[in-house]
């Protein structure tokens, strides 16, 4: 055999030759080699993004493993995450828990969200709000107020000479509050009939009684609590507001049928019905009850302090449908150096003041707000690009992610909710 064959027959067997592995060889190799890095003194340099990412998920479903009330939305977190890049490149969304129609507000403008998730987005529109069925919306764009369906065709337009904000539609769908400039103003739903109610108005917006009377609450700019009837301009109760107010609430009781009770004590006018106010501002909550439909005049009762742990800041609040519980967001810093900051869910009832913590997630929690019947709590997670549906009872929960790229607000300001839509309404209301 030639030299240059032996070299090739050689080098073939040694390729093929089987190469022999001892199991224990890796850990005598890995155990020592580990020992003298754990005795190194770490090296001062910034963490890998990457490190950052799983700490944050480590964070968040901690977070949700320790408090039971979310423990069938932490599942749903998990799995949103393991997910990520598929849904990064088709995002979507799935069926809205509850039902209902959302209406979501982004820079480019406001979308409805069908009950089974399939959304489009009127292009332009601005700081808009459900008529009470939900067949028409209130919006603003440009210097214009527009009525219009869901599907973008315009019913009626009335153009401002100030900026235009908060239009509410009033329950019995015959009138629309909203601020123009620094002033108050209602316009019959059909467009006609536009006048001013108050020159001087607090940057808050109105909310109509949830009955259907045409009696409108408001802080004006002296900060008091106002409410008027609308069709004569008389102001049927006037109070103090919250120094510092955010949000103004008006919520009816509402019996098993869907209609409004009368509310109200044994030995009372039955006429009159019991009602609450929310006040919130970044530090405090409280409530105020509101007897209205009295021959005479309306009643505001005096202010229930809502108890706020120290040190937390009232990031959102919002009163169920039936009055009868608030949701409150309170954003509170963690305890130690390098603590992340933490936002709690409370639930506060009404009636006795009790809280109860419903949950506890790391970062930055934005908004909450109640499903129609008060089935389910909304909670809008930026930090985590989430949407939180809850129950009230916690028996249940379900997270939905992709919320940015769903919208198209990737890199712009999160999508915030500017309502749920709809509680039963009489059969004449738009």
């Amino acid at each position: 055999m030639s030299r240059r064959k032996f070299e090739a027959e050689l080098g073939r067997r040694l390729r093929e030759a089987p190469v022999p592995y001892d199991p224990g060889a890796e850990a005598r190799v890995l155990e020592p080699a580990l020992a003298r890095q754990a005795e190194r003194r770490p090296a001062r340099r910034s963490p890998l993004p990457r490190l950052a990412v799983a700490l944050a998920v480590a964070l968040a479903l901690g977070a949700l493993l320790l408090t039971p009330a979310w423990a069938a939305v932490r599942e749903w977190v998990g799995d949103a995450f393991e997910s990520t890049p598929a849904r990064t490149s088709r995002p979507g969304l799935g069926p809205i828990p509850g039902g209902g129609r959302l209406l979501v507000q982004t820079p480019a403008g406001a979308w409805i969200v069908e009950p089974d998730g399939a959304h489009h987005l009127l292009r332009g529109y601005q700081e808009a709000s459900w008529s009470p069925r939900g067949l028409y919306l209130a919006a603003v764009r440009g210097d214009r107020l527009v009525a219009l369906e869901p599907d973008g065709e315009a019913h009626w337009t009335l153009r401002g000479s100030e900026s235009i904000r908060d239009p509410r539609w009033a329950p019995s769908g015959e009138l629309v509050a909203y601020r123009r400039g620094k002033g108050l103003r209602v316009v019959a739903g059909d467009g006609s009939e536009d006048r001013a109610l108050d020159e001087s108005v607090a940057p808050v917006a109105p909310t109509w009684d949830p009955a259907g009377a045409p009696d409108l609450a408001y802080i004006d700019g002296r900060g008091a609590l106002r409410v008027i009837d609308v069709t004569t301009g008389r102001a049927a109760a006037t109070a103090t507001a919250l120094p510092g107010i955010q949000t103004l609430e008006w919520s009816a009781p509402v019996d098993g049928d869907g209609s409004h009770g009368t509310g109200g004590s044994g030995g009372g006018d039955r006429s009159e019905r019991i009602d609450e106010l929310l006040e919130a501002s970044p530090d405090r909550i409280r409530i105020r009850a509101l007897a209205v439909g009295h021959p005479s005049a309306a009643r505001l009762g005096h202010p229930r302090n809502l108890r706020v742990p120290p040190g937390a800041a009232v990031r959102d609040a919002a009163l169920s449908p039936d009055g009868r519980t608030v949701a409150v967001l309170l954003a509170r810093r963690g305890t130690g150096r390098g603590r992340p900051m933490k936002t709690d869910l409370v639930l506060y009832s009404t009636r006795t003041g009790s809280a109860r913590r419903l949950g506890s997630v790391p970062g930055r929690v934005a908004e909450v707000a109640w499903s129609p019947g008060g089935e389910r709590l909304l909670v809008v997670w930026p930090s985590f690009d989430e949407w939180l549906f809850v129950p009230p009872r916690a028996a249940e929960g379900r997270a939905m992610t992709g919320i940015a790229a769903a919208f198209g607000a990737a890199g712009a300001p999160f999508p915030t909710v500017g309502g749920w839509c709809c509680r039963a309404r009489s059969a004449a209301a738009p």
